[in-house]
């Protein structure tokens, strides 16, 4: 084998080994654990893990719902308009669409523009079932189809680690100073933030 080769495979080899590394990293309790498949308003093909290593607001909905979900939306846009900007950086936010026959990559872009969401930031995706219930069990989110083809759905707000672990959850749209205080904490500069997550 020439030398280069032997470079290239090696480096190959340290590569794969590092997401093997990387993987095991996962705490127990991580929601990363859970291999489920979404896909988001690019049309790509994610994990639940695709905000890791990173503090994430995540969140479930479905496109076509005429209130709530426009309000959950709106508030987690006022809940990160409280942080400045370096920590509104850092935070990731994860809207889960369970109802992924009418929300194709196309709807979810529609919603992303319309609710003038940050691209960089924030992934609207879609998971079929049985995906779609394992994360809502995770969330402690319930939904169920009624006969006209609408939901009836809980509204909540999980706030992850970047390991994604749950720091925190609210039911209340707007003015949850507690967990106001969590997502503050969690999104911090690094050294602050990894003093809230080792508690």
């Amino acid at each position: 084998m020439r030398h280069g080769d032997r470079r290239l495979v090696d480096a190959i080899v340290m590569l794969a080994l590092s997401c093997v590394v990387a993987a095991g990293e996962l705490p127990a309790d991580s929601l990363y654990q859970l291999h489920a498949g979404l896909e988001t308003q690019t049309a790509e093909r994610v994990g639940l893990d695709l905000h890791r290593g990173h503090p994430t607001l995540i969140s479930m909905f479905y496109g076509s719902c005429p209130a709530a979900c426009p309000m959950l939306m709106t508030s987690l846009q006022v809940y990160e308009s409280h942080l400045d900007q370096a920590a509104r950086a850092r935070l990731r936010v994860l809207l889960v669409s369970f109802d992924a026959a009418r929300d194709r990559p196309p709807q979810l872009a529609r919603l992303a523009e319309e609710h003038h969401t940050d691209a960089m930031r924030w992934s609207l995706v879609s998971a079929e079932e049985p995906d779609a219930r394992k994360i809502a069990a995770l969330l402690n989110f319930r939904y169920r189809r009624l006969p006209d083809q609408s939901f009836d759905h809980s509204l909540s707000i999980t706030l992850l680690d970047p390991k994604g672990r749950v720091l925190a959850t609210t039911q209340t749209l707007v003015g949850d100073t507690a967990f106001e205080a969590k997502l503050a904490a969690a999104t911090a500069a690094p050294a602050a933030a990894d003093k809230v997550t080792n508690r």
